[in-house]
């Protein structure tokens, strides 16, 4: 698929995001980001929840400085893509919380590496009929 240009520079070179990633020095984030189309923030929650261990909204929401229903919504797409996953938690006296843990990073890689492969695969195939175009 073929991307419409913005912008387009004054050399006439486009830039298009999988042309940005390959001359970054690539960071696991950014595969999630790029895989999971997860936006900034939903990639830093996720790295919060991976390197400070299983958390409530509050506290993610202190820790990062967002508001409650931000962070929330940022778990909620980090659970529909399997990058974590909520325990309910009951209160002596009546009442639950939640607890929000990431799924571990092996795991995570091993579905990123799927993903990946899939796409490659897709690709390939899309470029032998190029010249159909």
């Amino acid at each position: 698929m073929l991307m419409k240009a913005k912008n387009v520079p004054k050399n006439g070179v486009v830039v298009f995001p999988m042309q940005k990633l390959m001359n970054e020095d690539i960071k696991c984030i950014d595969i999630l980001r790029c895989v999971l189309n997860l936006n900034r923030l939903e990639a830093d929650v996720y790295s919060n929840l991976v390197h400070g261990g299983p958390a409530r909204v509050e506290e993610l929401s202190e820790l990062m400085g967002k508001d409650r229903s931000t962070v929330y919504r940022a778990l909620q797409k980090l659970i529909s893509c399997r990058l974590c996953y909520r325990d309910t938690k009951t209160i002596e006296r009546g009442g639950y919380y939640h607890v929000y843990s990431a799924i571990p990073p092996k795991a995570v890689k091993k579905e990123a590496k799927k993903c990946i492969n899939n796409w490659y695969r897709s690709m390939k195939n899309a470029l032998k009929k190029f010249d159909e175009f």
